[in-house]
């Protein structure tokens, strides 16, 4: 039985959807069914900026200018939930968790 998914609304900054994709391709470029590689790297960078706030990390959540992008992304419902618990006693909007979440991964920092 597979996890159920929902899917994501997000409005992310021009080009930050496009090296999600292209991070998906390098980490699956040796598989030899690759779908769903962009909806892992989106979970990846979730969980990842979920995992870093459940420690008690201070996360900065720069605000976002510029265009922006709508896209919409599949993601697994229980992390979809997490998502949305955090968003409200944060008080974010999903965009800022996603392009917050969604930096940190393509450039994580030093010593990460």
């Amino acid at each position: 039985m597979t996890a159920t998914t929902e899917k994501l609304g997000l409005f992310l900054p021009q080009g930050l959807h496009e090296q999600m994709v292209q991070a998906a391709a390098k980490r699956l470029s040796g598989r030899k069914t690759p779908r769903g590689g962009v909806r892992l790297v989106y979970e990846q960078a979730f969980n990842d900026l979920l995992e870093a706030l459940d420690a008690g990390q201070l996360v900065a959540f720069p605000a976002m200018r510029g265009a922006k992008h709508r896209i919409s992304v599949r993601v697994c419902g229980l992390l979809c939930a997490r998502i949305r618990g955090r968003l409200d006693p944060l008080n974010l909007k999903l965009t800022d968790f996603a392009s917050t979440a969604i930096a940190g991964f393509l450039h994580p920092p030093e010593g990460a």
